[in-house]
């Protein structure tokens, strides 16, 4: 009698699947448009060799008359900064070398001379930039919600009114909010909550700003747009090379009180590379459409997390509120070797944890296979 395992091999991840002709056609005509097979099931962009982006850099000017920046002023660069700042519904957008400083940046300046900043305790401001903005900005980081990736309004009153209590003025001039969280594995927040807080910080005269390096994915997984997501703040972040495969770079939205002289800002801190021209085309180029493309790349992997989620070889674990990660543990099978069979068939996969479990990210390279080959390939490549 055959097992389950050996049931499923004989039949065919295909027929046992029973997954949509629909979907797989749709992925098969997208794929057909890239001459690079290879799909990455992890990270959030394409994973451009320096060949790659070097010859779309090159398409991208044929046929253009491309007008250099200076020191990221004017040319390409400004054309961008007001193509962003009017897809996110924003007075103006300025373009910045990394996200590490358009956060800086933005909490200071919209905090002032109230230099207390509330921010979430697992947030990338507050864990991972060397205590940057106590260091360089004089801002004092007041963390909420260490472990979730939301904190609520109620938290929120309270250090403004034990602040508002103090023997020394030491007012709050600025919120910041996280998402997705990237250390909760792209978490998103509560969207009703944090419209709440927003709406609390501006009722009190508090600067509101997003990190919200990834919302364009959130976006394809919520159905809220970029310009919804960012109505709320006074200033927002996204980043370029994430998911938009620039290579560097990160646009800082919001009023144009905040950001008209915000290039000396940028100069002080050492942010004034001396031309951003070529990143701007290919996060351009990556933003066109990039949404609905996503959204046809969550589709095929939903199908494919249904897929092998029926086969013992696999345990699927979804994050709670979650966007383009998803775990999955392998049993039975040893992971490296795993890891090369399905390399050999281009798909490259990140390395398991010591527990066998992979962590995978969906991106636009998923459009590249259907969901039933994708399962195909993950079930022949255990033993």
């Amino acid at each position: 009698m055959l097992t389950r395992r050996e049931l499923f091999h004989a039949a065919g991840a295909a027929t046992a699947l029973g997954l949509t002709q629909a979907n797989s056609a749709q992925s098969q005509t997208l794929a057909s448009d890239s001459s690079n097979s290879t799909v990455r099931l992890s990270g959030d962009g394409i994973g451009l060799r320096p060949q790659e982006f070097t010859e779309l850099l090159d398409s991208l000017c044929q046929n253009q008359n491309i007008e250099p920046d200076n020191y990221l002023l004017g040319g390409e660069v400004e054309k961008f900064e007001r193509y962003c700042a009017k897809l996110l519904d924003k007075e103006m957008a300025v373009f910045m070398p990394s996200g590490t400083l358009a956060n800086q940046l933005a909490l200071r300046q919209i905090a002032g001379e109230r230099r207390r900043v509330i921010v979430p305790g697992l947030s990338h401001v507050y864990n991972d930039t060397g205590d940057a903005s106590q260091n360089l900005s004089n801002l004092n980081l007041i963390p909420l919600a260490h472990d979730r990736a939301t904190f609520t309004l109620e938290e929120v009153e309270a250090v403004i009114e034990r602040t508002a209590g103090g023997r020394v003025t030491a007012e709050v001039g600025a919120i910041l909010i996280e998402s997705p969280v990237r250390r909760l594995s792209g978490e998103m927040v509560d969207w009703e909550e944090t419209k709440r807080v927003a709406g609390y910080a501006k009722e009190k005269g508090i600067g509101i700003h997003l990190d919200g390096a990834r919302m364009f994915i959130a976006s394809a997984y919520t159905g809220i747009s970029p310009a919804e997501y960012a109505e709320p703040f006074d200033m927002v972040y996204f980043s370029l090379w994430k998911y938009f495969n620039s290579g560097i770079g990160a646009i800082l939205a919001g009023n144009k009180n905040d950001l008209e002289d915000m290039f000396h800002t940028r100069r002080m801190f050492g942010g004034n590379l001396y031309t951003g021209w070529s990143a701007a085309l290919v996060a351009h180029h990556f933003m066109e459409g990039y949404i609905d493309r996503l959204k046809t790349a969550i589709t095929i992997s939903e199908d494919f997390y249904s897929a092998i989620d029926q086969h013992p070889a696999f345990i699927v674990t979804r994050i709670p509120n979650g966007t383009n990660l998803t775990r999955i543990t392998l049993i039975g099978t040893d992971s490296e070797e795993f890891r090369t069979r399905l390399s050999e068939q281009n798909i490259l996969l990140g390395r398991a944890n010591e527990n066998n479990r992979f962590t995978l990210g969906v991106n636009e390279t998923w459009n590249r296979r259907t969901a039933n080959e994708l399962a195909l390939a993950f079930t022949s490549a255990v033993t």
